[in-house]
């Protein structure tokens, strides 16, 4: 046998007994499948954390929006209970029977000399013409917007107050409405840009 032939058999004999055994073999197979799996792993990981987050966030944002909702709604009053708290300040002005400041008998003489109005006053269609004596007027408020308060007397010598406001955010909204507040009759709508109410 030649001394190469001996060289490689030496080589060969060395690298046999250098092989893995099936055991460590099987332990090399399961890391390589582990670092092909956890990348997936991983992804499905971080997508279950994001969705998670994702769903707290929403469901945060949902409780805040139901929290200012259910304030707004109890701080908000109801339509209805803003015509029944004009009706109330229609009443209790009209019960005070407060003199006349002006005393002119027309709505555009009224007009003229009630200078701090923000708008004309008018003589409305509901009211027939003729069935109203103007008695004069003075200002006053209605829901803290200044207002002109007239004196009227029909013609059975029935003493009404009539209400006239601009027809701003306060009011513009609210419906033609009859009510009674503190035994009294009140009628309130919109009409030409005014909000009118009279009591009687």
């Amino acid at each position: 046998m030649s001394e190469q032939d001996t060289t490689d058999k030496m080589v060969k004999g060395y690298y046999q007994k250098k092989g893995l055994s099936a055991e460590k073999l099987q332990q090399l197979m399961d890391t390589a499948q582990l670092a092909k799996e956890n990348p997936a792993e991983e992804t499905a990981n971080l997508k279950t954390r994001w969705l998670m987050q994702r769903n707290i966030s929403i469901a945060a944002s949902l409780l805040l929006a139901a929290v200012i909702l259910f304030q707004w709604i109890n701080i908000a009053p109801s339509q209805q209970q803003v015509i029944a708290n004009i009706s109330e300040e229609i009443a209790i002005n009209h019960q005070k029977q407060f003199a006349s400041d002006f005393s002119e008998a027309s709505y555009a003489g009224l007009s003229k000399v009630m200078l701090k109005l923000d708008f004309k006053l008018i003589d409305s269609e509901r009211l027939e013409s003729g069935e109203f004596e103007i008695l004069g007027g003075r200002y006053c408020s209605l829901k803290g917007k200044i207002a002109a308060q007239i004196r009227l007397r029909n013609k059975e010598g029935k003493i009404f107050t009539l209400y006239q406001a601009s027809s701003h955010e306060a009011f513009e909204g609210i419906p033609d409405h009859s009510s009674q507040a503190r035994g009294i009759d009140i009628e309130m709508w919109n009409e030409g840009g005014v909000f009118l109410g009279i009591a009687g």
